[in-house]
């Protein structure tokens, strides 16, 4: 029987403007939950990720002797393998050149009801919008300081829109966050998995 894990994720440089509480099964794969908080803070999956905990680092694109240490494929590494408790902390990198960084704390643990499965992975509160692609950390801190302090908004390139559009830090809509997750979650899947088969 599966459980379901509930998680709170802040980006790390932001815990307070920008979280995300999850929920996701413990049969996921630890690859999985990093594509659903890539999907839910607006990820789009173009750069390298890790996750870590208990001094082990879940990896797919780089060999041992990047940093030192093996890393554990996260694709074939279940969360229930990780004998998670709540109170526990896994820590999250994205883009190694611009340091996304996000803390991962399980707050709970409860027994997934029957015939539920398909409704996880999904965010159940947050605020603020995600991360801006090919940007730093320190670059939205800057952004979010200049809401704050002049209430001006600035605009950010869409490369679907092939235009400018304003990016307001303050837009959280719960019911849009999970409808593009799932959407999402699929191709970061596939960006990250399809070289595999």
């Amino acid at each position: 029987m599966a459980d379901v894990y509930k998680f709170k994720v802040q980006l790390a440089n932001l815990p307070e403007k920008i979280w995300r509480d999850m929920k996701i099964t413990s049969v996921s794969s630890v690859a999985k939950l990093a594509y659903a908080i890539l999907a839910a803070f607006e990820g789009q999956a173009n750069h390298l990720y890790n996750i870590q905990y208990n001094g082990k680092r879940y990896e797919t694109a780089f060999d041992e002797a990047f940093f030192g240490e093996p890393a554990i494929d996260p694709v074939k590494t279940k969360l229930s393998a990780l004998k998670l408790c709540v109170g526990d902390t896994l820590h999250m990198e994205y883009d190694y050149g611009a340091g996304w960084e996000f803390v991962i704390e399980l707050l709970s643990i409860t027994e997934m009801k029957r015939g539920r499965g398909s409704h996880y992975p999904c965010v159940t509160d947050g605020q603020g919008k995600g991360i801006i692609e090919d940007a730093s950390p320190y670059e939205l801190e800057e952004m979010i300081e200049t809401i704050d302090q002049t209430g001006e908004i600035p605009t950010i390139y869409d490369i679907d829109l092939d235009q400018d559009v304003p990016w307001d830090y303050r837009e959280f809509d719960i019911i849009n966050c999970n409808i593009l997750m799932r959407c999402n979650l699929t191709d970061i899947q596939g960006a990250y998995e399809g070289y595999r088969e």
